[in-house]
């Protein structure tokens, strides 16, 4: 995506200067934008202020570092995973849904918890 000619700060003070009564079109033609760019920025930015816009460009930038660092995490770890399965060691077993398993006496093999767990009886 196109990066904006106008820094973050700049679209706050624009947006103030809107709030405070300047006329739309007047603040669009000394920046140069058009009135569907303005209206954008209002929606993105809403009433932040200068230094909230700052806040939310450091959040953004953040998410974007963690949400790249969890993806990796998450590509090592199924690397790993296929790499055990590739040496030989088998797949771990994972009981199959509503099979009793070991005598435990409740339905489904599984202790009554959770929210309804008073609703549950034994069988």
């Amino acid at each position: 995506m196109r990066r904006s000619q106008h820094t973050d700060q700049e679209i706050a003070f624009l947006l103030q200067e809107a709030a405070s009564g300047t006329a739309i079109a007047t603040i669009c033609a000394t920046a140069h934008v058009s009135i569907g760019t303005f209206y954008r920025w209002r929606r993105r930015f809403g009433g932040l202020s200068p230094a909230g816009v700052t806040r939310l460009g450091d959040v953004e930038r953040e998410n974007a570092r963690l949400r790249s660092e969890v993806m990796s995490l998450r590509q090592a770890l199924l690397a790993s995973a296929s790499a055990g399965r590739e040496r030989g060691s088998p797949p771990r077993a994972t009981p199959m849904p509503g099979s009793a398993g070991p005598a435990t006496g409740f339905r489904g093999g599984h202790a009554s918890v959770g929210r309804y767990a008073g609703l549950r009886t034994a069988t």
